[in-house]
């Protein structure tokens, strides 16, 4: 049977979520970890760091198509709450893997916290600059001079940008989320910070036109996005776990990325929330169809989920130059790629 007619039997057959509310079990389970007793076989929790959505399209399909149980693994998918630090979140619960971006990983690591990095289901970060349609902005050299928008976690990446690409003469802004788009219409602003597997499609829908997007990664911020990470001591005592794991992940990625639509649709009808953007069908096609880009930036279908150690470092490198992360953590406390080589 091939991967799309798995996809559509598995939607004529119902197959539901099994990512619900925390079992006991797993409660035990945190509960051992925590006291340092032996960790079950075969629960594992996956914290989001957002709600969702198409951005974890291989994490949700691989939970729907059951590719986790066929792994001898029970899989519970919790999505992000309002207030929560990922980072801080697996590190007090040794039984979690979470995902986050490059720059959280290592500051947490550089406070100390006991995490790895073991794949990423991001090549590059979304992060990006979005300009109006006719600006005529089609290079980060077309913004010196003229004023960005950028949201706090922003400021630094852009001091960053500016320094590795040398266009320096941009004057960055600080901006809430409130409004911005308002803001870039109005000329206020040149370009604003944009995620840009999602706000491009906002923006289409209100203006009617795609925004001239400029992906950061292109300018000096290579950084990895959707890392996966989990604790020294899970990674210790549970390693074919993990693998088991990350290889259910990243069969449903390319499940996924082989059937958009179908994907979506899965996506909205079995996991988004329906008071949210999230549950518009083809917001998500379209979402999907970004993030596909990102999934697979600059690699080979048979390298998804890979990282490279050497760009893993000159990034961390740049980041505590340009004072995004305190210091640089050494690398063999920083990843472990010994259970993801690729498909």
């Amino acid at each position: 049977m091939n991967r799309r007619s798995l996809l559509q039997l598995s939607g004529y057959l119902g197959l539901g979520t099994f990512a619900s509310c925390m079992t006991p079990n797993l409660t035990t389970n945190l509960t051992m970890a925590q006291n340092n007793e032996p960790l079950a076989s075969s629960l594992l929790m996956m914290q989001l760091d957002w709600v969702f959505n198409v951005q974890f399209a291989g994490l949700l399909l691989a939970d729907y198509l059951g590719l986790y149980r066929q792994r001898g693994l029970t899989v519970e998918i919790q999505p992000w709450e309002s207030g929560m630090s990922v980072t801080q979140t697996v590190a007090e619960s040794p039984m979690v893997i979470g995902c986050a971006e490059q720059n959280l990983i290592l500051d947490a690591q550089a406070q100390g916290l006991p995490l790895k990095a073991i794949a990423t289901m991001f090549q590059a970060s979304p992060y990006g600059l979005m300009s109006l349609p006719d600006s005529g902005v089609t290079s980060l050299s077309d913004l010196a001079g003229k004023q960005v928008g950028v949201h706090i976690d922003g400021i630094n990446v852009m001091e960053l940008v500016k320094g590795v690409s040398g266009v320096s003469d941009i004057e960055v802004v600080e901006i809430p989320y409130e409004d911005k788009l308002d803001r870039l219409l109005s000329g206020e602003f040149a370009a604003l910070q944009c995620y840009a597997v999602d706000e491009p499609i906002g923006f289409l829908r209100q203006v009617g036109e795609l925004p001239i997007v400029l992906p950061m990664d292109e300018y000096g911020y290579a950084a990895y996005a959707q890392v996966l990470f989990t604790t020294d001591a899970l990674l210790e005592q549970q390693p074919e776990q993990i693998k088991d794991f990350l290889e259910a992940s990243f069969e449903g990625w390319t499940i996924a990325l082989d059937n958009i639509i179908t994907t979506a649709q899965t996506i909205v009808q079995e996991y988004a929330d329906p008071t949210s953007k999230y549950f518009d069908l083809e917001y998500q096609i379209q979402s999907l169809e970004l993030v596909k880009e990102y999934v697979v930036r600059g690699i080979s279908e048979s390298q998804i989920g890979t990282i490279s150690p050497e760009r893993w470092q000159e990034v961390a490198a740049r980041m505590a130059e340009y004072n995004i992360i305190d210091s640089l953590p050494d690398i063999n406390h920083s990843i472990d790629l010994s259970l993801w080589s690729g498909i």
